[in-house]
């Protein structure tokens, strides 16, 4: 049985992530997502700064502050180019099948724990009191798909900046991950700019990558979840 076998009736598995090779700066590299700071656009100049001519995932996203100016044609063309411009130039290694446990250390010195993967769209639903697998906890902007699917039309290469929450109050699939970190391979371990913290990443084993699935299996069998539901009167709600 193998890995991706154990993913098989879930809608989180692994994916194809690709990684910025050793030729970039990683601190140059990432940014953050494109639908923050929108009524700030002197966020994104400062970044313009800071990245220069060197690659970045600046250049694979269009802010969403810009999505209403008029060059946002353009920028959009600029935007699928640089994408296949970095893949002929082998800007990045690929890491196939792959999850990965990263720990992002904030300012305050805080820490997120997470995994990277990839989710199924058939099982997500953002109607209001959806019942899917995957649902929405805030309201969707129904204005802004439009855009959004023009700036991916094209586009060869994906940067999706999803953030799900798990329902799972015996912290059985991320936690484990993060007394492991000793066996994993350190994939990136850097600062982040614009004194956003510090990020580390781990590349899950097929050891941890079996432990996740069938704690994600378990979270997501309906008798379990009930169960659980019950033991601690939790009512989840669509915010």
């Amino acid at each position: 049985k193998t890995v991706n076998a154990a993913f098989s009736n879930l809608p989180f598995t692994p994916a194809e992530i690709l990684l910025p090779g050793q030729g970039c700066d990683p601190t140059q590299w990432s940014v953050v997502a494109c639908d923050q700071y929108t009524s700030q656009p002197e966020y994104w100049q400062e970044v313009e700064k800071l990245v220069e001519e060197a690659p970045s995932s600046l250049r694979l996203i269009l802010p969403e502050s810009k999505l209403d100016g008029p060059g946002v044609q353009g920028a959009i063309r600029k935007v699928n180019a640089a994408m296949e411009r970095y893949l002929n130039e082998g800007v990045f290694d690929t890491y196939p099948d792959a999850l990965i446990y990263v720990e992002r250390r904030l300012r305050d010195g805080k820490i997120r724990r997470g995994l990277v993967g990839k989710i199924d769209l058939a099982a997500y639903d953002f109607t209001p009191g959806s019942g899917s697998l995957i649902r929405a906890t805030e309201g969707t902007v129904l204005s802004r798909i439009p855009p959004r699917v023009a700036v991916r039309e094209h586009a060869v290469l994906e940067l999706p900046h999803v953030l799900l929450l798990a329902d799972d109050p015996e912290k059985t699939v991320i936690e484990p991950l993060a007394a492991r970190t000793a066996v994993m391979q350190q994939v990136y371990d850097f600062d982040l700019m614009m004194d956003s913290g510090r990020l580390t990443g781990w590349l899950l084993g097929e050891e941890e990558q079996q432990m996740v699935a069938q704690s994600l299996l378990v979270l997501t069998d309906p008798a379990a979840f009930e169960q659980l539901r019950n033991r601690y009167h939790y009512r989840p709600e669509v915010r």
